[in-house]
């Protein structure tokens, strides 16, 4: 089983607006009666019984929050927070998890990353299927879940599968958001995979591809002599809030671990998932959950098919195959198959310095 599990919890809310802002970004949207994605991903975590930590990695503006959301796991003594003074993407978020972890003398020891606004169910195969790709990390390689398509979706990138090895393949490259009709090709091919954004590694071999092809990430934390120590807030420790810390994140490029590393290196290894994954990208993919649950006081006349998600009653005449969205004061009404252009949406808001939206 892995070692230590880092949870990526710092977005800034973009495709699910207006339920989700900047400083209150989709991790902590409840989908599950009182527990938020967040909380989903922390018993996620738990559930693999791992001999580590979890770090989750937040903005130091999101720090607050997470705090809140951490509460009813202080008892576990695994949980870590690493609060990041600036937005700088995966690769550099996950490069400051690793050097701690390589701080504290563990560089042999792996880790699962996993992003807090995904929806993972079926417990099992999910634990399963990270012991397979820690068996593969432990090799050497930087290990991620090949996701079954369901449907030729655009909105993801996609992996092609290579050689059987091990417990899984390697990957034999990685590919951008197709158009509808090269999405239609890969499920027709059977060896293209959804890039589920998660992976395992071992700390050493992460940290040394970074260094191969991202040295502007590695040597940012390279000038750092120790890490800072550790404070303990709410029996929670907090770790990396240091202003040389601070001018290693700002001295970071901000990119993906995908455009970093991932794309590039040749240890790159896929595990097929066996387990149901949604990473609620959009209103759409939100509606896969949420439809079986009452999550507004609805009223309709003439109406079909509508999706509403509001905090207050709402009435519909003569209209159908809506998603409706009325959260924080703000309400976001499109037609179904096409919440995609939300992300559009909110950087029209941003050209028209409405930060009061956002």
């Amino acid at each position: 089983m892995v070692d230590n599990v880092f949870i990526l919890a710092g977005g800034s809310g973009t495709r699910l607006w207006p339920a989700s802002l900047n400083e209150y970004p989709k991790q902590f949207i409840k989908i599950k009666g009182e527990k938020s994605l967040l909380n989903l991903a922390i018993e996620r975590a738990l559930y693999l019984d791992i001999p580590g930590e979890i770090i989750i990695i937040t903005l130091k503006s999101q720090l607050d929050d997470v705090i809140k959301e951490c509460s009813p796991y202080t008892n576990t003594g695994k949980i870590v927070i690493l609060p990041e003074p600036v937005a700088r993407n995966t690769a550099t978020a996950l490069t400051a998890a690793a050097w701690w972890i390589k701080k504290e003398g563990k560089g042999t020891t792996t880790a699962l990353i996993l992003p807090a606004d995904h929806l993972i169910e079926g417990m099992d195969e999910f634990k399963k299927n990270t012991i397979e790709a820690d068996s593969l990390a432990h090799k050497g390689f930087l290990v991620t879940f090949g996701i079954p398509p369901a449907y030729p979706e655009t909105g993801y990138g996609y992996i092609k599968r290579g050689e059987p090895y091990g417990k899984g393949f390697k990957v034999e490259s990685f590919m951008e958001k197709p158009d509808i009709k090269t999405a239609k090709q890969f499920i027709d091919d059977g060896n293209y995979f959804w890039n589920s954004g998660m992976f395992v590694f071992k700390i050493d071999s992460f940290l040394n591809e970074i260094e191969k092809y991202s040295p502007d990430i590695s040597g940012s934390f390279a000038k750092l002599s120790n890490a800072p120590k550790p404070v303990f807030e709410k029996d929670l420790k907090i770790i990396m809030e240091d202003p040389e810390v601070e001018k290693s994140y700002r001295q970071s490029p901000s990119i993906s671990i995908d455009y970093a590393v991932m794309e590039k290196t040749p240890l790159a290894a896929m595990v097929l998932a066996e387990f149901s994954w949604n990473d609620i990208g959009s209103w759409d993919q939100f509606e896969t959950i949420i439809k079986n649950f009452k999550w507004a006081e609805l009223f309709e006349v003439g109406s079909s098919n509508n999706t509403v998600f509001s905090d207050i009653p709402v009435a519909l005449c003569g209209v159908e195959n809506l998603i409706i969205v009325i959260k924080n004061g703000k309400a976001l009404v499109c037609k179904k198959g096409t919440s995609q252009k939300v992300k559009e949406l909110r950087t029209l808001i941003e050209v028209e310095n409405r930060e009061d939206l956002l």
